[in-house]
């Protein structure tokens, strides 16, 4: 249970909400079986719209006295593309909560279902085809969000769309990126999905990847329980695993199980704030982080673990953050950098236990690590995570649609309802107004989302544009103590931090455009697995690459040092 939340539109009224609701779960059971899949794994189609009279009229009244402002009588189809889908699944008629808004708004959705490994690259390429489907999951790249904008290659959103929608533009402009890229563009091109809204964690904003450790192995090998480790004392704790392997796992054994973006954010990001940006330095002139001491630090690190072994030897191959599975699924690794957001603590807690049969409260030690000064290193976050864009070619019916479903699900019901399933189903009321979970995921034999889960269609993709991070430190189907280990974590992460190691958005720098700026676009990950895989001293590696980078390099400083430098 919890304290109602101030969302973002009037106070609801309870029995409207309860009939509404009844309504529409009464709708979604009338449903045909055979209404159209609403998935797909190819290139997505362009929209349409039917006169079908299957849904709610457009003078429907929601929660909060909420009012759609398209036609829901009027039947709509579009296409839809987002990492973290499940490859053709069907998102308009898959499981009752799909139901539940394909029905409440009349559409049938086909899903183009994008992975961690081809999100930003398929994308780009549908995009600068013209071929993206009405409405996608964009992880914002300025330099590429500005060359779109710019071709006019996705849409610009009506002037007035803050005052049709006005629980999205609340969200909107607390991400503050949104307002940021207004003002470089003139307009709204983006919808960033916020991280938080009610429960900040801080200013600047922590990210969420942690260190898990077998608490267990830890004990057994002698290693101290901390809630923050230095990279190297992660090092040694796998150094102690490998030798001794308290777990007997034998030649399957992985001391730190990453993949190759999470190993660099474990060795080169912990220690160095700019490892993969520019940035200005204390005497007011830029610098490229990539040439810093301190990402030098962090690569000797990583070479030095990759060569003893600590990691897996062909950790760069490992694919969609499979390495997680390594620890709570396989149980054969002894640490994982991982995600930890909030939201999807209980799942890996509980996969844990299912599949290794152990206690996760009393095995799995969740920190921070730092960097080797001690401090906590990262740029502020930024409180968003993935933009909502749309085709510049989708048409009026299924935008405003689609605008609709974000805004409803930025009231306080329809948050909750992305969050906990149906209502008087999943959760409720009670007398005080306060909500209560009725899912049970022992009795229920599978969890609320997942695959093989109540609702595979649970998650982002039913029209979030608040995302999971901050209801989760209420949602009573989390374990309290994961809830209070994870604001624990958070809050620990700006105190073990200076102004210098964990920064506020450098605003000019961020919106900065420019052709040499485009051209020095570097994968960083990919280049630094590359630097501590090859033979050779690694500090002269590295050295040969900095020389190697600086014709694109020292462009943008000229330009950022000219227009910006003291």
């Amino acid at each position: 249970m919890f304290e109602r939340m101030s969302r973002l539109a009037k106070p609801i009224r309870f029995a409207l909400a309860v009939l509404l609701v009844l309504l529409s779960v009464a709708a979604c059971a009338k449903k045909s079986d055979n209404e159209p899949s609403g998935s797909s794994s190819q290139t997505p189609s362009s929209s349409s719209s039917s006169s079908e009279q299957t849904g709610g009229s457009s003078s429907e009244e929601g929660p909060d006295g909420w009012k759609p402002q398209s036609d829901l009588s009027k039947k709509v189809k579009f296409t839809y593309t987002s990492v973290q889908a499940i490859d053709g699944y069907d998102y308009t008629n898959g499981d009752p909560l799909a139901q539940y808004y394909s029905s409440k708004f009349n559409y049938e959705m086909d899903v183009a279902a994008l992975n961690w490994d081809n999100w930003n690259e398929r994308l780009r390429i549908w995009i600068n085809s013209g071929d993206m489907p009405d409405v996608a999951v964009y992880n914002y790249i300025h330099a590429d969000a500005a060359a779109f904008v710019e071709q006019g290659l996705i849409k610009r959103l009506p002037d007035d769309w803050k005052e049709r929608w006005p629980n999205v533009a609340a969200v909107y402009e607390r991400t503050t990126l949104g307002p940021q890229m207004e003002k470089v563009f003139g307009g709204t091109y983006f919808l960033p999905r916020a991280r938080f809204m009610d429960n900040l964690p801080g200013d600047p904003l922590p990210n969420h990847p942690s260190i898990f450790i077998r608490k267990d192995w830890a004990e057994a090998v002698g290693f101290p329980i901390k809630s923050a480790y230095k990279t190297s004392e992660i090092m040694e704790f796998a150094r102690l695993v490998k030798e001794k392997d308290p777990g007997g796992v034998g030649d399957k054994l992985i001391p730190i199980a990453e993949n190759t973006n999470h190993a660099v954010e474990l060795f080169v990001a912990r220690n160095s704030t700019y490892w993969n940006t520019f940035y200005k330095d204390k005497d007011g002139k830029y610098k490229w982080g990539g040439a810093s001491e301190d990402t030098l630090r962090g690569l000797k690190l990583f070479s030095e673990a990759y060569r003893s072994g600590l990691l897996a030897p062909d950790f760069y191959t490992v694919k969609n953050e499979e390495h997680g599975a390594y620890f709570n699924v396989q149980g054969i690794a002894g640490a994982t950098f991982f995600q930890a957001p909030t939201s999807n603590l209980q799942t890996y807690y509980n996969d844990f236990k299912n599949n290794l049969g152990l206690d996760p409260y009393e095995n799995i030690i969740l920190a921070t690590v730092l960097g080797e000064d001690g401090y906590y290193h990262q740029v502020d976050l930024i409180n968003y995570w993935g933009t909502i864009i749309f085709s510049p070619n989708i048409k009026d019916e299924v935008f405003e649609r689609y605008m609709d479903i974000l805004d409803y699900n930025a009231t306080r019901e329809g948050y909750i309802i992305t969050n906990m399933g149906l209502k008087d189903v999943d959760w409720t009321y009670d007398e005080n107004g306060n909500v209560v979970s009725l899912f049970d995921e022992e009795k229920e034999g599978r969890p609320l989302a997942g695959t093989n889960g109540k609702y595979p269609s649970w998650g982002y993709l039913l029209g979030s544009i608040i995302l999971f991070d901050d209801f989760a430190f209420d949602n009573p189907n989390t374990d309290e103590r994961l809830r209070e280990l994870s604001k624990k974590v958070y809050r620990e992460r700006t105190e073990i931090a200076t102004p210098e190691t964990f920064a506020h958005i450098d605003w000019d720098y961020y919106t900065y455009d420019s052709p040499s700026k485009r051209r020095a676009e570097i994968d960083y990950y990919t280049e630094y697995a590359n630097l501590i895989t090859q033979p050779g001293d690694i500090e002269e590696n590295w050295r040969k690459w900095v020389e190697s980078k600086m014709p694109i390099i020292q462009p943008v400083l000229d330009e950022l040092n000219a227009k910006f430098g003291n």
